[in-house]
């Protein structure tokens, strides 16, 4: 039977409400971040989250963190803070990715379609590290400060 080290944890929150001005909604979460972490008004909010697994690496009583020969092994999702990994489902028909869902989580997909025999579009192929051509699709589902903060619409 073999040992592992694992490291388990649970999050216990505290808050700190702070109010800011700012032009847009990323300034104010930046803004709002910084005098929170200067602040000594942080209070618990009673609540625990549910134990989950930090680290692990095969071994008995194991330095997680501070030993440059521990190799930690890859947690599986289920095991993590969020719990579950996102569930990806990649659409193709036809050769060409029509759709990606994602659910449970948030994630950024990217896809490789290396079926680029016969494109009308050249200018979109991209290389990969030994030159073979693929198509690059990006979804996500992930909020960005774009989504946050729009372009300002022109007047007129």
């Amino acid at each position: 039977m073999t040992h592992f080290t694992v490291q388990c944890a649970y999050a216990a929150y505290y808050s700190n409400t702070v109010t800011v001005e700012a032009d847009t909604l990323a300034e104010a979460l930046e803004k709002a971040i910084g005098e929170a972490n200067q602040s000594p008004a942080w209070s618990s909010s009673d609540y625990s989250g549910s134990t989950f697994v930090d680290a692990v690496a095969e071994g008995e009583d194991v330095d997680l963190w501070n030993d440059e020969r521990v190799r930690p092994l890859p947690v599986p999702s289920r095991f993590t803070e969020d719990g579950t990994g996102p569930h990806i489902v990649v659409t193709v028909e036809g050769g060409v990715i029509q759709n990606v869902d994602i659910g449970d989580g948030t994630a950024l997909v990217e896809v490789h379609d290396y079926d680029t025999d016969g494109t009308s579009e050249p200018g979109n192929i991209q290389r990969d590290g030994d030159g073979t051509p693929y198509f690059r699709g990006i979804w996500t589902n992930r909020v960005t400060d774009q989504d946050t903060n729009p372009a300002p619409e022109s007047a007129g």
